[in-house]
């Protein structure tokens, strides 16, 4: 039943790495106890000793995935007709709780003038120009690490970033604003000869390592108070209570996951007139933090 199921649910997941996982678990930690069983005479005991010996050793996270995977088995065979029910429901609680996730660490935006002023002093230039094209376009590290010449459309207007790059595995468009355009300009001094718009110089012909905006941010000082993914968390924020752009539109930006199939498949390809005002708005709202404050002019 298990392999059956698993036919039918790999397709569905959205990279190679995912589906190994899926299938492997299952090989590790349902086979040996229950696998061998005739699916309608493992009771609610075996499945606990199976969920439970996934969780030794501290692999809590692996122990829940385990139960979720052993309930689908289940499921899909009562759904099959050859069980009229089983014991898995509510199987994680016999487990230790998940930890917590805790958000990605995000300045607040009364602080983000002062983190823009200190990413333009880091000396090294491609890390400097990328954490300052992140938070121009705020979307996922990963999709700047990997962010190709040949992707900027429109005469390097709009960037669209491929399918295979993005978390929803749905391409991705942005409108890129002047600020934008300016800093793939000086980039394109310093990798401009490369594929890669962040070719690293240590290693040609790949991007800059997953941790270079990460790091970099740390010996600026913004340790366990800002990350690359912060940037997200600060354009939401910004865009949602001072723009007045509608929450679609952001929403689409930001490359969000929509609840609904149709209204995904129709919004996707709306709003860009909106999302270029949007990605210009935002870029001036980051120019206008960063600026100098006028000097207070002396009366009398």
């Amino acid at each position: 039943m298990a392999a059956q199921w698993l036919r039918v649910k790999l397709p569905s997941l959205s990279n190679h790495k995912h589906q190994d996982q899926v299938k492997a678990t299952l090989e590790r930690f349902a086979f040996p106890i229950i696998g061998k069983l005739p699916i309608d005479s493992i009771g609610r005991a075996q499945l606990v000793e199976a969920v439970r010996a996934a969780q030794t050793g501290g692999r809590v996270e692996t122990a829940h995935r385990v139960a979720g995977r052993i309930t689908a088995v289940l499921n899909f065979a009562q759904d099959a007709g050859l069980i009229e029910h089983h014991g898995a429901a509510g199987l994680t609680r016999v487990l230790i709780p998940r930890a917590i996730k805790r958000p990605m660490a995000s300045l607040p935006p009364n602080e983000a003038g002062a983190l823009l002023q200190a990413i333009d002093t880091y000396g090294e230039p491609i890390t400097r120009l990328g954490l300052r094209l992140l938070a121009l376009t705020f979307v996922r590290a990963g999709e700047l690490r990997g962010m190709r010449w040949d992707e900027l459309k429109e005469g390097g207007a709009l960037w669209v970033v491929p399918a295979e790059r993005m978390k929803l595995r749905l391409p991705h468009v942005v409108p890129l604003s002047r600020q934008a355009r300016a800093i793939l300009s000086e980039l394109r001094q310093i990798t401009g000869d490369a594929a890669l718009v962040f070719n690293s110089l240590q290693r040609p012909g790949h991007p800059v390592s997953e941790n270079t905006f990460l790091f970099a941010l740390y010996r600026l000082g913004y340790r366990g108070r800002m990350t690359a993914h912060g940037f997200r968390a600060l354009a939401s924020t910004v865009l949602n209570e001072q723009s007045g752009f509608a929450q679609d539109v952001i929403e689409r930006q930001l490359a969000h996951k929509e609840t609904d199939a149709v209204r995904a498949a129709y919004n996707r390809a709306q709003y860009l007139t909106q999302r270029r005002e949007l990605m210009q708005w935002w870029a001036d709202w980051l120019d206008s933090q960063s600026a100098p404050a006028s000097p207070i002019r002396a009366i009398g």
